[in-house]
């Protein structure tokens, strides 16, 4: 019963506010108690009457339910008499639907009411008719139908409040198209009816007790929107306005917007600590005015500046608040999948793959929830359909049976069969065109399908060939400078050993030279194929590499996540020249002092991560310039049918993740 009567509420109430909570500034006892004693001393029936209405639905704004009933009761007692009165009061009494639950029958008295005051030409007729479509647009919205509640607001309703001059109303419902378009992410469009809504707001002069409220309300969610379109030197001043009056009401529940909306300023600001004193003093008045929808807009947008300040402690605390106090799935998801962030940057894996894992089945239940709701709507459609198909039938039915009567049998019947068949000849001509039309375009896809495969399998082709003629002559050279060039060193090294007695001095700098040289040769052979990687294993290879690139500036540290694993050759050495042209661009432009490279796998997908705390680049600027050392790894990736996601900020680090499809060594020496 409490939420019916709260759903009467919202509604009478809906053309000055967006939000579930009733807003106060202060108390408006004082302004209904003076109307209700106009009621009391008034003679005219007709004014009582009216009077009397108004007072049904103003206590019901301050929650008086006893009265407003009292009220509407005395009003429709008194309307007999009076046309005018009659019809408002199929608008004022709709809410007993309502209270029955009866939602269809709440939405015919709506349309009732409005077509009875469309031959009223005065400003309480426009001014009820504008909320009356309002209150019949958002039923629609309650049914996911936004689009028609849209259209009811721009095409009939905000024309027929300007007729009004309700300067309150109107700006009403401008905001609440604003509302739709923000819900939709369009700040754009948003802000031009917003705009609007502000202008009327601030020409509305006639007292009543919501209009303090309303203004300050527009102001709140104008400044919230143009926070977002990034406008912030109209956001701020538009801040002041609403706070030059919020200052002189500490109490007032619109604090709880207020400082949402003061948070987002101060956060889009890089100012964080005023962010968060903001969101602090917002969260304090919501918790006071039990506002949970404003509560838990504070606590997540507390927690953004909180994750972005790398304060991840508290940031989770906000998370485990909001996951406990939020019964909406489609929220819990979003909160899921925040907190699979904060336990990845802390490095707390399996927490964060525990957390990532709850928001993919949240998701997946909502697109399979989703998908149920398509197929009921689609035969809902069906039925539709089928019942407009009989009732058309009937019609045509009883038509020719009146034929029959009025006219000779005989030429309606020929006249028919004509007519049918014309109907079918045309009807063949244009589904026959339709379908060689269809025919032609699907040709056209198929085709240009077939030369972008074919193109990509070329371009995969040569790609690989290349990969492996590089691998191949780096063998060769590797082999060549070790047999060769390696023994040749060795040999006159040995030879100078034997010459030494003759000239002590130049032997020593000459084999010191030779044994840079030799060493030189090795890392040149190492680099080029290691040996490790042939003779030992993918894992010592690797473990050898990050060992001999780490010094007193960069340390790196190895993770090898895999027990047993069996890779064919190839895949070996195209994973350890992928970390190698990793570890390269790490060292040589990220200025890190710590380098963590990751390996493991799953079945036949094996897993690279390489993280550093160095200086970060513009990832898109990167793939603009398209440099041989990331265009050698997306070479490579896309070789073994991989994903690469790279990602970086400017002095935030990098981290690129690797996921490559491999071929076990069995199965390639079976091929």
């Amino acid at each position: 019963m409490k939420k019916i009567c709260f759903l009467i509420l919202f509604l009478f109430l809906s053309a000055v506010s967006h939000s579930q909570v009733i807003l106060s500034l202060d108390d408006d006892s004082v302004y209904i108690d003076s109307i209700a004693k106009v009621t009391k001393s008034t003679k005219s029936d007709s004014l009582k009457s009216l009077y009397s209405f108004r007072l049904s639905k103003l206590y019901l704004m301050v929650q008086d339910v006893k009265k407003s009933k009292e009220y509407l009761a005395q009003a429709n007692r008194l309307k007999s008499k009076f046309p005018f009165l009659n019809d408002i009061a199929v608008y004022y009494n709709s809410s007993s639907f309502l209270e029955k639950g009866d939602v269809e029958g709440f939405e015919q008295e709506l349309l009732k009411a409005n077509e009875r005051l469309k031959k009223y030409y005065n400003t309480d007729a426009y001014r009820l008719r504008a909320v009356i479509l309002q209150n019949y647009g958002i039923m629609q919205q309650r049914r996911n139908n936004e689009k028609a509640y849209m259209k009811l607001l721009i095409n009939e309703a905000i024309p027929v409040a300007k007729r009004s001059r309700d300067y309150e109303l109107i700006s009403g419902l401008y905001k609440a198209v604003a509302i739709i378009f923000m819900n939709t992410g369009e700040r754009e469009k948003a802000g031009e009816y917003l705009n609007e809504a502000q202008k009327y707001i601030e020409r509305a002069i006639k007292k009543t007790p919501t209009l303090a409220e309303s203004r300050i309300e527009t102001y709140i969610i104008n400044a919230e929107n143009l926070v977002e379109l990034k406008h912030y030197y109209d956001a701020g001043k538009t801040l002041d306005k609403a706070f030059s009056v919020l200052k002189d009401f500490p109490e007032s529940n619109l604090n709880d917007s207020y400082f949402y909306s003061e948070g987002l300023y101060y956060a889009n600001l890089n100012k964080s600590s005023e962010a968060l004193e903001s969101y602090k003093k917002g969260i304090q008045s919501a918790q006071k005015h039990h506002n949970t929808i404003a509560l838990n807009r504070l606590k997540f947008a507390e927690y953004e500046v909180l994750f972005k300040l790398r304060n991840y402690k508290k940031a989770k605390a906000n998370l485990d608040y909001l996951l406990e106090n939020t019964d909406i799935i489609g929220d819990k998801k979003n909160y899921y999948n925040e907190m699979a962030k904060v336990y990845n940057a802390t490095k707390e894996y399996d927490k964060a793959y525990y957390y990532s894992h709850k928001y993919n089945i949240i998701n997946d239940s909502l697109n399979n929830t989703k998908f149920k709701t398509e197929i009921v709507e689609l035969e809902a459609k069906y039925k539709k359909a089928e019942s407009e198909k009989k009732i058309t039938l009937l019609q045509s039915q009883n038509e020719k049976a009146a034929l029959m009567v009025n006219n000779n049998w005989l030429n309606s019947v020929l006249f028919a069969v004509l007519s049918f068949l014309l109907f079918l000849t045309v009807l063949f001509l244009w589904i026959f065109n339709k379908n060689q039309k269809k025919l032609s375009i699907q040709k056209e896809i198929n085709h240009e399908q077939e030369l972008k495969a074919f193109e990509n399998k070329h371009k995969l082709s040569v790609s690989k060939a290349l990969i492996q003629g590089e691998e191949i002559e780096r063998k060769r050279i590797a082999r060549d400078l070790h047999d060769g060039l390696g023994s040749m060193l060795s040999s006159l090294k040995i030879h100078l050993n034997l010459s030494k007695k003759e000239n002590i001095e130049t032997i020593n700098n000459v084999d010191t030279l030779l044994d840079k040289s030799i060493k030189e040769l090795r890392n040149i052979s190492q680099n080029l194929m290691p040996e490790t990687l042939l003779e030992l294993s993918l894992e010592h290879a690797l473990r050898d590499l990050c060992a001999a690139n780490s010094n007193s500036v960069t340390k790196i540290e190895f993770q090898y996540l895999i027990k047993k694993s069996k890779l064919s050759k190839n895949d070996e050495i195209m994973i350890y020249r992928i970390i190698q042209e990793l570890l390269n661009n790490a060292l040589k432009y990220a200025k890190a002092s710590q380098v963590l490279v990751s390996c493991s796998q799953n079945k036949d997908v094996f897993f690279i991560t390489v993280e550093d705390n160095g200086v970060g680049f513009d990832v898109a600027e990167a793939e603009k310039k398209n440099g041989m050392g990331l265009k050698n790894i997306k070479n490579r990736v896309e070789f073994l049918n991989g994903k690469l996601e790279i990602d970086s900020e400017i002095n935030q680090g990098t981290s690129a993740y690797i996921e490559l499809t491999v071929i076990k060594e069995n199965q390639e020496n079976e091929g």
